[in-house]
């Protein structure tokens, strides 16, 4: 059994949950940006409550570039005519992979619909990975963060991979927590040092 302590201390402010002012069947948006050659990937799952704690049971909950057909045969993600691809349920949308970061204000993006959402969806982390995980970390990366916006274009929030996860290849940003009366952002900001299936398994 893993031995593990409270990683807070008297005084911590908790970090409160943002209310995105969204109704549970709302469309909306997840943007990535980021201004250097780096790769960078976008990732969000749909995770189900398994006896007190969220996670996920099937690769039909994983919206990952590493888990379409294109980049991977064996992927469960459905492939759509312009290139972007979703998960089976039709709930969550990748814009499609970019490898570079130059030249767009806007490089991925993950697009959510409510009203697909799978019924005992109780958290849908969104993280982002270095591509691959040997060639840096976010302190190479300039500029990088993501932007959450309605399905009118206004934005709700945005957040920033800042110099606190500069020695990390990964960072889970935060969780959209569907809740009954409409949506919530609750910002995490844990760290990662490992490829995308390292990081798949904190999720699993």
């Amino acid at each position: 059994m893993a031995l593990n302590l409270p990683l807070a201390k008297p005084g911590d402010a908790p970090r409160q949950p943002l209310k995105l002012n969204l109704s549970k069947g709302a469309q909306f948006a997840v943007e990535l940006y980021w201004d250097t050659t780096h790769d960078l990937d976008a990732h969000g799952l749909l995770m189900v409550d398994v006896g007190g704690a969220n996670k996920i049971v099937s690769f039909d909950q994983v919206l990952s570039t590493y888990n379409s057909k294109k980049t991977n045969p064996s992927g469960t993600l459905v492939n759509n005519p312009d290139g972007s691809f979703s998960t089976p349920c039709g709930s969550l949308t990748h814009s499609g992979d970019m490898r570079t970061g130059l030249g767009k204000d806007v490089d991925e993006i993950i697009k959510i619909d409510g009203s697909k959402i799978p019924q005992g969806t109780m958290e849908i982390p969104i993280f982002v990975t270095i591509h691959p995980a040997s060639v840096g970390t976010f302190g190479d990366v300039k500029e990088a963060g993501i932007r959450i916006k309605d399905e009118n274009g206004k934005e709700l929030a945005s957040y920033r991979l800042t110099s606190e996860f500069a020695k990390f290849n990964a960072v889970q940003m935060g969780s959209l927590i569907p809740g009954a009366n409409g949506w919530e952002f609750s910002p995490v900001g844990v760290g990662f040092n490992g490829d995308f299936n390292f990081v798949l398994g904190n999720f699993s």
